[in-house]
């Protein structure tokens, strides 16, 4: 019998708030895959400085001991442990799979998606006082494909599952945690106990909760699961990778942290590096099944069946579509929209051109309402997306952003000057926001924004070569 007053505090990293998680999560790839592969000590110089300058306008010696705390937690415990941006190797700091990826496609969802698959306890983020003490209490689980199995069961049954009863039954619960229990067991618990209107919850105070409200946040970043209130649902428009984790077991674990001795220095040793080599990988062909399309980010589709568990993994259609094409299709009608709301002549203007090669922008517009006395000059759009399901903070003097430009974009907006844009396009699930940019150029020149070369040409003759095999 289930007995879910046996509990059990099953603590993880701690992050943030899920907006800075979110604002935080680029900001942290960018460094690493700027300056990585690079030695540790140098790693750690560098990545202190860089955050020093973004949270408090300083280099990180000049800060008191309590901020370089601060600055030190954000690099080891969440770019490293917690997100497994980066990992380690003979003191080397590599970049991971998981970071190079968000890096190319900047689906922040799929990049939690694919955090939530490796998770697992016992792990390889803590101490090792603390993991030997989950080994000793034989914690064994992949709490994310737990919690998704029981949220998909709970739906053919028409249960809604509340926080709470994740926090007591689920989280918190620590034969669950020993994979000792199914999800069956637990609905089965849970409906039982609110027939006879017995009320469980954990002690609602931080120490209490934060490890429970830690993970959620982690599952709803990845666009998995959304609340509403106490109410947690899963999100069925994201059906591809839901029933991946639905096929996977959720108490078989793919990263056998028993199988080390860890009383052996070696063994520890190994583990810490085996396990940020596993945290960082993208397994099989997740990369693709993780996609996050942004009909599914805001719900825009037609709804599948509301069980998943029966629908196999293969044969199911996975959205390919680029996010550079959706953000570009998204600005194109915005722009159309918005001259066609000036002059209605002059939207066949506009100009989608994303696809010819070497000119440096997406779209050419006009300027319509935004240059009453010369409407009908030339804009020329480039598009910059990223998918994320909180809404970036304008007013936040903290908040950073990065892009990617070409050096031929870079040359087109020193070329056009004030007719150059960057729309920079944020799909979230409460909505599609574009910023814009204009004339960059000047704002570098101008010192508003940071531009860095990061990609080096190395040309060389046959006077270079020094064997051909």
């Amino acid at each position: 019998m289930f007995n879910p007053e046996n509990q059990y505090r099953c603590t993880i990293i701690r992050g943030k708030a899920q907006t800075d998680l979110d604002n935080l999560l680029p900001l942290y790839a960018e460094f690493v895959i700027e300056n990585c592969p690079l030695e540790k000590e140098e790693f750690n110089n560098q990545f202190n400085d860089y955050m020093a300058e973004f949270l408090f306008k300083k280099k990180f010696d000049n800060l008191e001991s309590r901020y370089k705390k601060t600055i030190r937690n954000h690099i080891t415990e969440i770019a490293g442990k917690l997100f497994g941006l980066y990992k380690e190797k003979e003191s080397i700091v590599y970049s991971t799979d998981s970071c190079s990826k968000l890096h190319d496609d900047l689906d922040q969802p799929a990049f939690f998606k694919n955090l939530c698959f490796n998770f697992q306890f016992p792990n390889g983020t803590q101490k090792i006082q603390t993991i030997i003490e989950r080994i000793d209490n034989q914690i064994k689980i992949k709490p994310f494909h737990f919690l998704i199995q029981l949220l998909n069961i709970a739906i053919e049954e028409r249960i809604i599952i509340t926080q709470d009863e994740i926090a007591y039954y689920v989280l918190n619960a620590k034969e669950v945690l020993q994979g000792n229990v199914s999800p069956t067991e637990v609905l089965n618990v849970i409906k039982y106990r609110r027939d006879k209107n017995i009320l469980k919850r954990l002690q609602p105070s931080s120490k209490n909760t934060q490890h429970i409200k830690e993970q959620l946040n982690l599952l709803e970043l990845s666009n998995l699961v959304y609340r509403d209130g106490q109410n947690i649902y899963l999100n069925k428009y994201e059906i591809n990778s839901l029933n991946l984790f639905l096929n996977s077991s959720y108490v078989d674990l793919d990263f056998d942290i028993y199988s080390y001795d860890l009383f052996d220095s070696r063994q520890r040793e190994l583990m810490y590096e085996s396990w940020q080599e596993y945290f960082g990988q993208i397994q099989g062909d997740n990369a693709e099944t993780f996609i996050t399309s942004v009909a599914a980010l805001q719900k825009k589709v037609a709804s599948p069946s509301p069980a998943f568990k029966t629908l196999p993994v293969k044969g199911l259609a996975v959205n390919h579509n680029i996010l550079g094409d959706e953000g570009e299709e998204f600005v194109f009608e915005f722009e159309k929209k918005r001259v066609g709301a000036f002059d209605q002549r002059l939207v066949s203007r506009i100009q989608m051109l994303g696809n010819t090669r070497g000119i440096g922008y997406d779209i050419r517009s006009v300027e319509a309402d935004e240059n009453v006395a010369e409407p009908e000059y030339s804009r020329y759009i480039e598009v910059k997306s990223t998918k994320r399901t909180t809404v970036p903070p304008l007013n936040d003097d903290n908040w950073m952003d990065t892009v990617n430009l070409t050096r031929r974009e870079w040359i087109a907006a020193k070329q056009h000057q004030n007719a150059y844009n960057v729309y920079r396009v944020y799909f979230t699930p409460k909505s599609t926001t574009i910023r814009k940019l204009n004339n960059p150029y000047q704002k570098f020149e101008d010192k508003l924004l940071q531009v860095k070369a990061t990609n080096y040409r190395m040309e060389f003759k046959n006077s270079a070569i020094d064997k051909e095999y």
